[in-house]
């Protein structure tokens, strides 16, 4: 991605505004919770579709109201698109994604094609809608961080639980710990997700195994995220929860990193995040 212009368009500027400016929120008033109900509808398709038990006359029955949880994603992810520039785009592919529900629904209600296919493909939509929900929960919780002091190799090894979704798919990768230890002061219910969009996109881009590296000394902070070598199984093993790597994912880490105020580099084999550290 070429370097961002120093005069920004005027709607990402206002993603920009002072923690003490009203912010709009990238959630529907009152009704995100609904939305995260409705994305829980597409995972019960799912599983109706998979279940011998289930007839294909009760999925027809129930499709109306599946419908009705399309239609409050799709708001929310209309809503999102007057919210700033990543988060447009976010709002954008989301739709799609809503609109490939609807076309899931078709088929499913007139019966066409193999269920299991028709699983699969509810399969897929869910982890697209999870992750661009996820990516607008990121940038909202970044336009209001909460900073706080915390160990640089906790932070990393916190990075799965503090996504606490329990959506996704778990991902080994090796660590290669801080020696010392560090700290720093920043947002770890950001600085978190952010480090495991890297690791989802390095995995993502051909990286099987995968090595996040934690570095205080010398200053600043630094977490690389690379392609794990031969050499590094001698590292212990951390478990990470990482979402699907969707086509918004690299503009809205750009973007949080830029609200946060960390130094971001994003390449397909390999991905670093700097912060300043505090404290030794």
């Amino acid at each position: 991605m070429s370097p961002q212009n120093s005069n920004p368009p005027k709607d990402e500027r206002s993603e920009s505004t002072p923690p003490s400016a009203p912010r709009a929120s990238l959630r529907v008033p009152a009704a995100w919770g609904e939305a995260r109900d409705a994305l829980a509808a597409v995972h019960n398709l799912e599983t109706l579709l998979r279940s011998d038990r289930v007839s294909s006359g009760t999925i027809s029955d129930l499709v109306p109201e599946l419908r009705a949880s399309a239609g409050i994603l799709r708001q929310a992810f209309e809503q999102a698109r007057s919210a700033g520039a990543a988060s447009a785009a976010v709002g954008m592919h989301g739709g799609q994604a809503v609109d490939a529900v609807e076309r899931l629904l078709d088929d499913a209600e007139a019966q066409k094609g193999p269920r299991e296919e028709l699983a699969n493909r509810a399969r897929l939509l869910k982890d697209e809608l999870e992750a661009s929900a996820s990516l607008l929960a990121l940038l909202e919780r970044a336009a209001a961080p909460s900073p706080t002091e915390v160990s640089v190799d906790l932070l990393v090894r916190e990075t799965g639980r503090l996504g606490g979704s329990g959506h996704g798919r778990e991902l080994s990768v090796y660590f290669d710990e801080a020696s010392p230890d560090g700290l720093v002061t920043t947002d770890p219910y950001v600085v978190g997700p952010l480090l495991a969009l890297l690791v989802a996109n390095v995995n993502s881009a051909g990286g099987t195994l995968v090595l996040v590296r934690a570095r205080c000394l010398p200053p600043p902070a630094t977490f690389v995220v690379e392609v794990a070598r031969p050499s590094d199984e001698r590292h212990p093993l951390l478990s990470l929860r990482v979402m699907p790597n969707v086509p918004p994912t690299e503009q809205v880490a750009r973007r949080v990193a830029e609200q946060i105020g960390v130094a971001l580099e994003w390449g397909a084999l390999r991905g670093t995040i700097t912060l300043p550290t505090t404290s030794g």
